[in-house]
């Protein structure tokens, strides 16, 4: 008995993370869900394509006040409208009656939702996402993240960067990086753009231990096969370009 009781002491502290140091604590939760294919669609169907979500989240545990304003996120992530849900299951089954009212259907979606980063100021979450619409070439993918500031449990994701920052030599050698090349014109195989044409990213940045991500959707810089590049550029690098509040929580 006293293995037993110490088996599930020791299954409870691995399952959550340990909030002693002021971490976080989350718990990782899979929702799934699947619907019948519509009349309209069984004829681009293969016999084993069945609609439907796939969602593992990291979800934040207890009542505290970071905890609140992350599953607030979350629950906007998954289910758009509805931001006073406080489980997963019901966030899910709230995306799957609004992918269901809409005429995207008859698709498969896996999200994932996980806690990345943590340090005494801030804590990241970044979602990644495949959506397949049935009948489709392929399936879009999608990357993004969201840091939280603890003092206030606010977004900062967009607060982070000097809006008019001029950072294309830095995300530059970041995708030269990202995509393990040295030369410009290695780099020009898989981004349409020169350094200086390059456009910042439409997704907002996040922070992660080794600096800040900027990340590219898919056919932003380049095409498909060129995947969803990332650059990750050094806090030491980017502090110039950082807005009062970035450099508050990254120094």
């Amino acid at each position: 008995m006293r293995k037993f009781c110490l088996a599930l002491v020791l299954a409870a502290v691995g399952l959550f993370t340990a909030s002693a140091s002021g971490n976080l604590a989350v718990e990782k939760v899979t929702v799934k869900r699947t619907w019948n294919v519509s009349d309209e669609a069984k004829e681009y169907a293969t016999y084993d394509f069945t609609p439907g979500v796939n969602v593992t989240v990291d979800m934040p545990v207890g009542n505290s006040r970071l905890a609140t304003a992350v599953k607030h996120w979350i629950s906007k992530v998954l289910s758009a409208d509805e931001l006073d849900l406080k489980t997963a299951e019901d966030m899910v089954d709230a995306m799957v009656t609004k992918i269901k009212s809409e005429d995207g259907a008859d698709q498969t979606v896996d999200l994932t939702i996980t806690k990345v980063y943590e340090n005494a100021k801030i804590v990241t979450f970044v979602v990644n996402g495949y959506d397949y619409p049935i009948g489709a070439a392929h399936g879009m993918p999608y990357t993004y993240g969201a840091t939280f500031r603890k003092s206030d449990c606010k977004e900062m994701s967009e607060r982070l960067v000097n809006k008019k920052a001029k950072l294309n030599l830095l995300i530059w050698n970041g995708l030269k990086k990202h995509y393990k090349v040295k030369s410009n014109s290695k780099l020009r195989e898989y981004v349409n753009y020169s350094m200086k044409s390059l456009p910042a990213p439409t997704i907002a940045p996040w922070v992660v231990k080794e600096g800040v991500v900027f990340q590219y959707g898919s056919y932003e810089i380049g095409p498909y096969s060129s995947g969803m590049p990332a650059a990750v550029v050094p806090v030491k690098s980017l502090l110039p370009y950082l807005t009062k509040e970035g450099r508050a929580l990254l120094k």
